[in-house]
């Protein structure tokens, strides 16, 4: 299977990562991948491989899998009904 992403969700995907581009000071830009595969150094292999020359750097500072979305806005959504 190939390893797709993308910045919305799609069919078939597993994962989300949350990244951090660093484009000029001090300005830093968060940005939600999703992928059918979990893999830090395929999506840094990626981010590499596709980035432009405006971003100087950039860091994976979160992955959660689908399902761990699931729950945790399961969770949020019960906790606000009781508000």
């Amino acid at each position: 299977m190939e390893t797709k992403y993308s910045k919305t969700q799609f069919d078939g995907f597993t994962h989300r990562f949350k990244v951090q581009f660093e484009i000029g000071k001090p300005y830093y830009s968060n940005l939600d991948i999703y992928s059918n595969s979990g893999s830090y150094q395929k999506l840094e292999d990626f981010i590499n491989e596709k980035k432009s020359a405006i971003v100087i750097s950039f860091k994976i500072i979160q992955c959660s899998s689908k399902e761990q979305d699931e729950i945790e806005s399961k969770f949020i959504d019960e906790t606000l009904r009781g508000l």
